[in-house]
């Protein structure tokens, strides 16, 4: 994921869009792995991304990877 300045540079919903992807990811290992509460504030933080991924984009859409 690009970060520099310029022609590439990420938008915040893309890079909110990509945490919720990530942190989905993994809060189902914490779930598999039997760590619930790591499991349940991961999922809080995709919740989190989630919703800045739909405020911050320029259509009002949501996407996530």
């Amino acid at each position: 994921m690009e970060t520099g300045s310029g022609e590439g540079k990420t938008r915040p919903e893309e890079v909110a869009a990509y945490i919720a992807a990530m942190t989905a990811e993994m809060g189902r290992l914490a779930r598999k792995h039997n760590l619930p509460a790591l499991g349940y504030l991961l999922e809080v933080a995709r919740v989190e991304a989630m919703e800045r991924a739909a405020e911050d984009a320029p259509d009002g859409s949501q996407r996530i990877a």
